[in-house]
Formats: structure tokens, C-alpha cells, sequence
């Protein structure tokens, strides 16, 4: 279904007119966002990513949440701020803000300046109090936008935006890129395999899951590193969450019940199979566990907030297809996974284990694994012509290895993340970065 989803995407970016809806004096306005906390390294371009943009009509609000490094020294000179008198009210909770700037040199960017401690999310709901456009486009700020990536967007958008609340699309592992002033220059992909693993990881989602549960309207996450959302809906539901770890699955979920409740309406949310970004991933296995443990963390509060969803048939495939899937996979996967190392060790200790048994098994587990991800890299490498014949090689290669190393990294983490949850754990840590090679 996503490969039959995403070629169908894919022909209709093949029949829009892109040079005529960048001259459009009726494109519609989009208002940008760019969160940043301590984001010295990356800052510069993931800014200048956003005002090369291929696209008509777009505001720039970055909001620097409370950074203790050079991130706004680093916007100043490239912006030449000055503060302004502007109204500013209070739509959503977005913690202390102490002053908004607006740049000289490019008058379509805006800066606020204000306290850490309401998480992403308050940073985001500040960006919103003070965006003025219909569209509202949130970007983390390691990420770097691919030129078009805003127009094949909004392409989408201007053929239904009475329809159309929520949009994501692909984006991919930024590490050992070459990026030179917001623009890629140069595509060579990472053979770190921690790095490669988590590629192929990007491809199974979003061909395997995302692009064909978008099918049937049924998209369980618009992630966060490129988010567009209507911005009516927005108000409707009140911003971003403050009392979840990450803020982009919860308000997904949140999104598909306000599409519930206004059915007659025809609203849609959708996953499209373009590459509109790049942002940097853990590179080494104990940045990867403090990601990932976020990760499960968020999942698990969604799932116990939203658990009603369930097999309501009011919430139509969502609840049916994406709810049990993620209650399945993603919540209770993890103590089927340990319950299976137990079961084997005791059966191993009581000398009740075949060997033969179950080294067959363990076979047609690996050979399972690696026939999905075969076919997601298929159908990826059919739609998409970035990667190089070497490289999808070497993620084929790396297919038949994941089940007896990667995939247990990966559980690890979950199983860290459920304990963190039960703890009641909030805090949104960010992984310690590799040193950036800059060029």
C-alpha cells in the first residue's frame, strides 16, 4: 500500500507545474517556525536552508529557547536584530518570553527571545502566538530543507485546502552530507552502521507505515523535524501539548480525534514521498539509547492518553489499522522481546531447548525481518533515485545482520523508555552530538 501510495504522489509532482506555482500571486502564505535550544552548530544553516526557499510567500519566527551557547549571538550577525514593539498574545502556553526582534536585513524574519523550560513545545506555542499566516510550518533547527521542499508541499495543499489540515514528507540522515550555506552540495551517506541502520529504519516507516496508512487516512505521526499544519486547526486544539515528552505524536493523535469529531467535513492528514529535509542522527550507540528511550517514552503517554481510540469504530482505520500496531509493536513488543530471552534461557537451563529448533526459528525471524526490509528498500529505490548502487548494497547487506545486533540496541532503549514512563519521567534530553565537520 505505500508503494502504491507513493507512486501515485509521485505522478502527480510529476504533472504539477512548480515554475507556475512559484510565480502564483495567489500561493498560499506560510508561517515558518524555528525552535532552537543551544543549536550553535547548526543553526546558521538550517535559517539559511529556510530563506532559500523555492516559494513565494513565507514568514520566518525563530524562537531561541533559552540557549546558553552561541545560537543567538549566531542569529544577530546574521540577521541584524533589533527589537520591536509588536502585540503578542497569549493564544497558547509558551512559558516567558522577554523580547521579540525582527531582522534588518531579511524583514520577513522574526525572533523571539524567551526562558527555557516549557520544552519544544512552549518554544513552538510561542512561534504560533505570533504567526500570522493560514499554513503553519514547524522545522527543527538541525534540520536543512531541500530547496523545493515548502512548494511540493503546498502543492498538495492548494489543490484541497478546505480538506487538508496536517502534511509530513520524507527526511533523511543529514550526517557526512556536505552542506555549504543552507545548501546541499555534495550527497554521500554515512557507512557508519549505527548511521546506515537508522536510514533504512527512515525507509521502513515511511514507505512501510506512514505513506500507506496515509491511504486510508490513517497517519499516526506528522514528525516533528518538518510539520505543516492548518493553522485553525491549531487554535481549535489549544498548540502543543507542555505535559508530554515530544509534542508531534501526541498532537497527531490529538488531530485524528478532531478529525472524528468533524467527519462530515472530509479532513484529511497526509504523508508524502518527497525528500524535503536532512537532519543529524545519533551516530554511536549511547546517543542512539537517549534518543530512542525519548522516543518510547512519548509513545507510551499517547498510547495511555488516547487508549479510547482503540478498535472504536468511530476513529475509522486509525483505530482499526495504526492504535493496534502501536500498542502491539511499539508498547507491548518490548516485553514480548524479554519475556522471549527469558523463555530461552530457562528452556536452555532445563535442557528442554532443541538446539536445531531453534536455530531454525531464529533463521525465519531473521529472514522475515530482512524480506520487509528488502521490499520497503525496493520500493524506495524505485521512487526515489538517491542513493547510489553501492550504498543500497550495503543496506541490503545489512538487512541479514540487524536482528542479531541493531535490533536489540533498539530494544534496549524501549525497554528504558517503558521503565522511564512508569517513573514518570518528562525530561526531553538531547543525545550528545558528534562534532559537526563544517564546510
Amino acid at each position: 500500500m505505500g508503494f502504491i501510495e507513493g507512486r501515485k504522489r509521485s505522478w502527480e509532482s510529476e504533472e504539477e507545474d512548480y515554475p507556475l506555482n512559484y510565480l502564483s500571486t495567489i500561493a498560499i502564505p506560510v508561517s515558518i517556525i524555528l525552535p532552537a535550544h543551544n543549536e550553535e552548530e547548526w543553526i546558521r544553516d538550517s535559517l539559511l536552508s529556510i530563506l532559500n526557499l523555492n516559494y513565494p510567500k513565507f514568514e520566518v519566527v525563530v524562537v531561541d529557547d533559552g540557549s546558553t551557547d552561541k545560537t543567538f549571538e549566531i542569529l544577530n550577525s546574521m540577521l541584524n536584530l533589533k527589537p520591536i514593539d509588536t502585540p503578542y498574545v497569549k493564544h497558547y502556553k509558551d512559558g516567558i518570553v522577554s523580547k521579540i526582534l525582527r531582522s534588518e536585513k531579511y524583514p520577513q524574519v522574526t525572533v523571539i527571545h524567551k526562558e527555557a523550560g516549557a520544552k519544544k513545545a512552549g518554544a513552538v506555542n510561542a512561534g504560533l502566538n505570533l504567526a500570522k499566516n493560514e499554513y503553519i510550518c514547524v522545522i527543527d533547527a538541525d534540520t536543512v530543507l531541500e530547496q523545493n521542499a515548502l512548494l511540493k508541499v503546498m502543492a498538495h495543499v492548494q489543490r484541497e485546502p478546505e480538506k487538508i489540515i496536517g502534511i509530513g514528507s520524507y527526511f533523511g540522515l543529514s550526517n557526512d552530507l556536505k552542506i555549504k550555506d543552507g545548501r546541499i552540495i555534495e550527497r554521500s551517506f554515512s557507512l557508519n552502521p549505527i548511521v546506515a541502520y537508522q536510514n533504512m529504519e527512515y525507509i521502513r516507516s515511511f514507505i512501510g507505515n506512514r505513506i500507506g496508512w496515509s491511504r486510508y487516512n490513517a497517519m499516526p505521526t506528522v514528525s516533528g523535524g518538518f510539520a505543516l499544519w492548518r493553522r485553525d486547526v491549531l487554535y481549535e486544539l489549544g498548540g502543543f501539548a507542555l505535559d508530554f515528552t515530544c509534542e508531534d505524536i501526541e498532537f497527531t493523535f490529538r488531530a485524528h480525534d478532531y478529525l472524528a469529531k468533524n467527519k462530515d467535513k472530509g479532513y484529511r492528514i497526509m504523508m508524502l514521498p518527497y525528500y524535503i529535509g536532512w537532519t543529524e542522527g545519533p551516530s554511536n550507540i549511547r546517543s542512539l539509547l537517549s534518543q530512542r528511550e525519548r522516543w518510547q517514552r512519548v509513545t507510551d503517554e499517547t498510547i495511555w492518553r488516547y487508549k479510547y481510540m482503540m478498535l472504536n469504530p468511530r476513529y475509522g482505520a486509525f483505530a482499526f489499522l495504526t492504535f493496534p500496531y502501536f500498542l502491539l509493536y511499539e508498547v507491548l513488543g518490548v516485553f514480548f522481546e524479554v519475556s522471549s530471552i527469558a523463555f530461552i534461557a530457562a528452556g536452555w537451563w532445563l535442557g528442554a531447548l532443541s538446539i536445531k529448533t531453534f536455530f531454525a526459528f531464529l533463521l525465519l525471524m531473521i529472514l522475515s525481518q530482512a524480506l520487509i526490509s528488502l521490499v520497503s528498500i525496493f520500493s524506495f529505490v524505485r521512487i526515489q533515485r538517491l542513493f547510489r548502487v553501492r550504498y543500497v548494497i550495503y543496506l541490503i547487506f545489512l538487512t541479514f545482520l540487524e536482528f542479531l545486533a541493531y535490533r536489540w540496541i533498539i530494544s534496549a532503549a524501549k525497554l528504558l523508555g517503558t521503565y522511564k514512563y512508569f517513573a514518570k519521567a518528562k525530561e526531553h534530553s538531547k543525545y550528545q552530538r558528534a562534532k559537526r565537520k563544517t564546510t
